[in-house]
C-alpha cells in the first residue's frame, strides 16, 4: 500500500491515531513509520506476549467477520481509522455502516476509512 502509506503521513497525524490494518502489509506500514494494529510477526501478538490482550484472535475475528460485536472490537484497541484491501470482508461490513465511517482515500487495492464513534476500551 505504498500509495495508501504516503497518503496517511502527508494527512494524518500518525502520533494521534489508531490504526487497524491488515496482516500482510503491517510490516510495509512499519519500515514507513506508521505505528500498526499487527503485522507479520504474529507471534509477538499471541496472549503469551500480551497477557490479557487477544490482538491476533482479534484480528482473525475482525477480518473474517467470525464477531457479531465489531464495534466493540474495533472500540477494545481505540481503533480510529482501519486500511484495508477494497475486497476485505470488514470493508463490506464498513460499506453497510456508512453513518460510522468516513472514506478518506481509495485506490484500486485499497481503502482508508476513518471512523465517527470512537470508545477507548484499552
Amino acid at each position: 500500500p505504498v500509495d495508501a502509506a504516503t497518503y496517511i503521513l502527508e494527512n494524518l497525524d500518525i502520533n494521534n491515531i489508531k490504526l487497524y490494518n491488515e496482516y500482510n502489509f503491517g510490516s510495509y506500514l512499519l519500515f514507513r513509520g506508521i505505528p500498526v494494529f499487527i503485522d507479520s510477526r504474529a507471534d509477538l501478538y499471541a496472549p503469551e506476549f500480551n497477557p490479557g490482550v487477544e490482538i491476533f484472535n482479534d484480528y482473525m475475528d475482525l477480518s473474517g467477520l467470525n464477531i457479531d460485536d465489531v464495534e466493540e472490537r474495533l472500540d477494545k484497541y481505540g481503533i480510529t481509522h482501519m486500511l484495508m484491501f477494497k475486497t476485505s470482508k470488514l470493508r463490506r461490513y464498513v460499506e453497510q455502516n456508512k453513518e460510522e465511517y468516513i472514506l478518506l482515500y481509495e485506490d484500486s487495492n485499497f481503502c482508508l476509512f476513518q471512523r465517527n464513534k470512537i470508545k477507548e476500551s484499552v
